[in-house]
């Protein structure tokens, strides 16, 4: 959730402090998703108020409170944090909350910013406040400013650093005084919340030690360039999955226990573009975007930007209803386990199957077929197989060889167009929260092993009656496997809290187990994995002939 102006834009209703938090349509779209993680940051996080004082007339609190009287579309009262808390607790959230940093460094007189030390009394204020509530347990972590490097906003990289050391002992006192009786657990630190391979890599160089989980902001286009749409139509939006790689290394060198999440990002920055990021044609990019991220460990979490507002929403701001990107959202969360398997296909590439198969060769852009492999969520030895067909004209077959029979789960645009925002499920139930009740969505189950995916459509087909060897829980760890959002791990990692993530997590128990029984086990990964590899190459020619014909 962002810091909107309520007049200055037209999705101002929707920000933290003036979004309907009872409306039941939000509700059932958060339980959906739950668990999940709600950010609270946004540009506009850095200039905030927080007005924690409830009518006390001491010193601090009439400054803070005079400010917020000058501007209170970014001042959060004790009440709508209260509200806030108990949405996130209802929802099955946890909160990362991001705080101003621009706004306590800057000179009184000449209002430059980074200027002067970080001034920590209002965000003290409000973490005393917060570690006391019966909620606090709902707050996962705080960042310190919001892409404070981007545009020149601060040069001094060591005030900051000082900066996040304070806030550590500020979070270390506050909650080892708490005397709330249902406290588990302590914030974590975040950030740096930066754009870019090379500000991230500066900021985490000064700032690594110093956080516990590392964030950065990653865009693929602007929504005031009229041509994203041909981003939402291929894959050249996503470009090399290596990118990914880029920020991953730079956190395994930097922070002291590696963990990244991508902590805000959509297909386009500037609000997303009207009638393509909220459309279906951007559940395209944004289904392609989860299946490759998935790859670059170690990313555990991405943050879409936004839950409401904008014109990259998952809930509209105008009719509360579901987007598009929302029920990918949605079935992602249902029906993905928490392993991908093999390489992300493509059957117009030559060099399939190899760990990635798009944006490595002469003109990326023109995968208009894709596919990824997981392990499915709820039978947890059986392949998910996710295809996205973008091409608008031609459908798509495909033979699956193995396995008694299939549940699919196919998605098309309302009228099979492209900028519907709505959706259809099996060309039969249109997907749509009415009065706060999300709709049942069941599969489709079929003996018929030939998937027709018709043009522009998304498809989640789990094959039944076929284990593959990474699906299945091995002796050596007993997991308790969990969906996921947007990130999911090709090996199994644990979440800082052991809580399930917006995106993903995965919880791990561990046995002893001899010497021998690791070789059986290894020699039988190895055997499925031989089987499983030989059915991707049967999958990708048998795709090839089908094309060719």
């Amino acid at each position: 959730m962002d810091w909107w102006h309520l007049e200055s834009v037209a999705w101002g209703n929707s920000s933290v402090i003036h979004a309907d938090l009872n409306h039941p349509n939000l509700i059932a779209a958060t339980r959906g998703l739950s668990p999940f993680y709600l950010r609270i940051g946004g540009s506009f996080a850095d200039i905030a108020t927080y007005d924690m004082s409830n009518g006390t007339t001491t010193r601090e609190a009439d400054r803070f409170t005079k400010t917020c009287s000058r501007n209170p579309q970014l001042c959060l009262t004790r009440q709508r944090w209260d509200e806030v808390l108990k949405f996130a607790n209802d929802a099955g959230a946890k909160i990362l909350f991001t705080l101003a940093y621009l706004q306590h460094t800057k000179d009184e007189e000449s209002e430059e910013n980074d200027r002067r030390d970080w001034d920590s009394t209002n965000a003290r204020q409000l973490l005393q406040y917060t570690a006391q509530s019966e909620y606090a347990n709902t707050v996962f972590g705080f960042e310190l400013g919001n892409e404070l490097t981007h545009r020149g906003k601060i040069q001094n990289i060591t005030r900051l650093v000082n900066a996040h050391q304070e806030l550590r002992l500020i979070i270390d006192e506050t909650w080892s005084a708490a005397t709330n009786s249902n406290y588990k657990h302590k914030p974590k630190i975040l950030g740096p919340a930066s754009v870019g391979p090379s500000e991230t890599k500066i900021l985490l160089k000064a700032l690594g030690s110093h956080i516990d989980i590392a964030t950065y902001h990653k865009y693929h286009g602007s929504g005031k360039d009229a041509s994203i749409i041909k981003h939402a139509k291929g894959t050249s939006i996503i470009q090399h999955p290596r990118n990914f790689h880029e920020i991953s290394k730079t956190v395994n060198k930097y922070v002291d226990n590696p963990e990244v999440w991508l902590g805000e990002g959509a297909m386009a920055f500037n609000s997303g573009r009207q009638n393509i990021t909220d459309s279906f044609v951007g559940s395209f990019w944004f289904t392609n975007l989860l299946g490759a991220i998935s790859k670059s460990r170690p990313h555990t979490v991405y943050c879409r930007q936004a839950l409401v507002g904008g014109y990259y929403e998952l809930i509209s701001h105008e009719t509360m209803e579901a987007m598009p990107d929302y029920w990918i959202a949605h079935l992602w969360k249902k029906l993905v386990g928490t392993k991908v398997i093999g390489p992300i296909i493509s059957p117009q590439r030559e060099d399939s199957p190899e760990k990635y198969t798009f944006g490595c060769c002469k003109g990326p852009g023109y995968d208009t077929l894709l596919i990824h492999t997981f392990c499915a969520k709820e039978a947890t030895s059986n392949p998910l197989v996710i295809i996205t067909n973008i091409d608008k004209k031609s459908p798509f077959s495909l033979n699956i060889t193995v396995g008694t029979h299939i549940t699919k789960y196919i998605l098309t645009g309302k009228g099979g167009r492209r900028d519907s925002k709505s959706v259809m499920l099996n060309g039969n139930q249109l997907l749509k929260i009415e009065n706060g009740i999300l709709p049942e969505i069941v599969g489709e189950d079929t003996d018929d092993l030939v998937i027709i995916l018709p043009p522009v459509s998304i498809a989640f087909v789990i094959v039944r009656g076929f284990q593959v060897n990474e699906c299945v829980l091995p002796i050596i760890v007993a997991a308790n496997q969990t969906s996921s959002l947007s990130s999911i791990v090709e090996q199994p990692q644990v979440s800082s809290d052991g809580h399930v993530p917006f995106i993903a997590s995965e919880s791990e128990m561990h046995h002893p187990v001899t010497v021998h029984e690791v070789r059986q086990l290894a020699l039988a990964q190895l055997l499925c994995a031989i089987v499983f590899f030989a059915f991707i190459l049967y999958v990708r020619k048998r795709i090839r002939k089908s094309r060719n014909h």
